[in-house]
C-alpha cells in the first residue's frame, strides 16, 4: 500500500507536469518533483531502511569516477550520432530538447549559464538519481515485502 501511494503522489503529478511542460515550455516544477523524489528515502527512512535498499557508501570510489566517464563518454557518443544524423534540425533529440524550453531571448551570457547549470544538475542528478532511490529502492522494497521479488519488479519496471 505504502508503494502504491508513493507512485500515486509521486508519478501522477510529475507525468501531468511533463505534458504539461511539452506544451507551455515552463519546465520549472519538474525539477521540484524529481529533487522530492531523490530526497524521500532520506525523510521517510531511517539510517538501517536506507541500507536494506542498498543506499551506502561505495566500496570503491575509482568506480565512481569510471561510472562518471563513462557517462561522459557515451553521451558525448550519442550526441554525436545525433549530430551525424540529423545536425541541428528538431529530428536531433538534444536539439529537440533545447528548444522545447521556453527561456527568454534577451539573457546575458551569464544568465543562460546560470539557466543551464540549474536544468542540467536537476536534469542529471535528481531524475535519475531519485528515480533510483524512489523506484528500486522504496517502492521496490515495499512491494517485493508482499508480492514477491519477481511482481515487484515488474511493477516498479512500469
Amino acid at each position: 500500500m505504502f508503494g502504491l501511494i508513493l507512485l500515486v503522489a509521486i508519478c501522477v503529478p510529475r507525468f501531468w507536469l511533463v505534458l504539461n511542460a511539452n506544451l507551455t515550455g515552463n519546465y520549472g516544477c519538474i525539477g521540484a518533483i524529481m529533487a522530492v523524489s531523490a530526497l524521500i528515502p532520506f525523510v521517510l527512512l531511517s539510517k538501517e531502511g536506507r541500507r536494506q535498499i542498498e543506499i551506502t557508501k561505495p566500496l570503491n570510489y575509482a568506480w565512481v569516477l569510471y561510472s562518471f566517464l563513462a557517462g561522459v563518454a557515451i553521451s558525448t557518443i550519442i550526441f554525436a550520432l545525433g549530430y551525424l544524423l540529423y545536425t541541428d534540425t528538431l529530428y536531433n533529440w538534444y536539439v529537440y530538447i533545447g528548444r522545447s524550453y521556453n527561456i527568454a531571448t534577451d539573457l546575458t551570457a551569464q544568465d543562460k549559464l546560470i539557466y543551464f547549470i540549474v536544468f542540467a544538475v536537476t536534469g542529471m542528478c535528481f531524475s535519475p538519481i531519485g528515480e533510483e532511490l524512489l523506484f528500486r529502492g522504496i517502492v521496490h522494497s515495499s512491494f517485493s515485502s508482499s508480492l514477491g521479488e519477481k511482481k515487484a519488479t515488474i511493477i516498479d519496471s512500469l
